[in-house]
């Protein structure tokens, strides 16, 4: 069966759209695929901190993605909802959009915002990204506090 893909960051927003993704789970039966995108920190000009301070500041963010993924699918299998997590490295909206075109994702559930909000004025909000080039519906889920 295809899987719903939930784009996870470890933020209260990120948490809001999983427990929307685990309640379309449990009612239409797909498994979800949790998906977290890491990338190395980055100071300034753009280059990472891994040329500027320490080599070991990408193994932080590894780890970041490995025990945000294992949250997530922790919760998951205590609701009974089959459930996998996937770490990427690069671009969150690139990456998320091609772990749902891969796998072939029924739809994507993400935020409307999770950590970065400068970041996000930088880059491009994640939730845009996704919107504009998913394979498959998308569900935008809101802050809980803007609910």
């Amino acid at each position: 069966m295809n899987p719903i893909v939930v784009a996870v960051d470890g933020s209260d927003t990120s948490k809001a759209a999983t427990k929307v993704a685990l309640e379309l789970a449990g009612a239409a039966g797909n498994p979800l695929l949790f998906v977290t995108v890491w990338r190395e920190l980055r100071g300034d000009f753009g280059l990472p901190y891994t040329t500027l301070i320490a080599p070991d500041v990408v193994e932080v963010e590894r780890d970041w993605a490995r025990d945000t993924l294992a949250a997530a699918v922790s919760v998951a299998e205590r609701a009974g909802i089959p459930a996998e997590g996937l770490s990427r490295h690069g671009r969150p909206a690139h990456e998320i959009v091609a772990v749902a075109r891969e796998r072939s994702a029924r739809l994507i559930v993400v935020g409307s915002h999770g950590f970065g909000p400068v970041e996000s004025i930088v880059l491009g909000s994640v939730s845009a990204g996704v919107l504009r080039h998913a394979p498959c519906p998308v569900l935008v889920v809101p802050a809980p506090t803007e609910r």
